[in-house]
């Protein structure tokens, strides 16, 4: 189920450069998952979190490294021999990370990637379906004990907590805290 935004500015652009000539596959890659999927992702990336994409433009940088979302002033990185369903998650991961960075002050004991997880996995069931979801928190928690900890702590919450918690984060930050229910795990 894709939820939208009320009120969601003009789609943003993502312009994925080569680290070198011979990652120019991986960029057309990454530019047809953008094409087909950009706007679902940003729509469900601000319905699930209340807050409209603060980037008009993103610069994505293909490398043979481990994927980044960079800074304010730095392009996000993203791994060139991903397989075409890792490439999805982790655009989507790495603009999750982009668009939490409205975030100043943060809940105690909760780090960015839990502050993420409270999100992801439904924005990613909200584009390309629950199995979709399910396999790549899987796969992300194959990635380490920090990413395994983190999605287990996520997917032990229920609703009623996500959404508080959630709902928390957005007063903290001074933005309306009335975000609605953010679904628990349903495995």
């Amino acid at each position: 189920m894709l939820l939208f935004a009320g009120g969601a500015q003009a789609q943003p652009t993502v312009d994925f450069i080569p680290s070198n000539a011979a990652l120019n596959h991986a960029v057309r890659a990454y530019r047809a998952i953008w094409e087909e999927d950009g706007e679902r992702i940003v729509a469900a990336l601000e319905a699930r979190t209340c807050l409209q994409f603060p980037e008009s433009s993103v610069t994505a940088l293909v490398a043979d490294a481990v994927s980044n979302s960079g800074g304010p002033d730095h392009p996000m990185r993203l791994r060139a021999s991903y397989e075409p369903d890792e490439k999805k998650s982790t655009l989507v991961h790495e603009l999750g990370h982009r668009h939490l960075w409205q975030f100043v002050e943060r809940l105690d004991d909760i780090d960015g990637h839990m502050t993420l997880y409270l999100v992801l996995d439904l924005v990613w069931a909200d584009v390309w379906g629950e199995d979709f979801a399910a396999r790549q928190v899987r796969n992300e928690a194959d990635w380490g004990t920090d990413y395994a900890a983190a999605w287990a702590w996520a997917r032990a919450l229920d609703q009623q907590e996500r959404t508080r918690l959630w709902n928390r984060l957005l007063a903290m930050n001074g933005f309306p805290d009335n975000c609605g229910p953010l679904p628990g795990n349903t495995e």
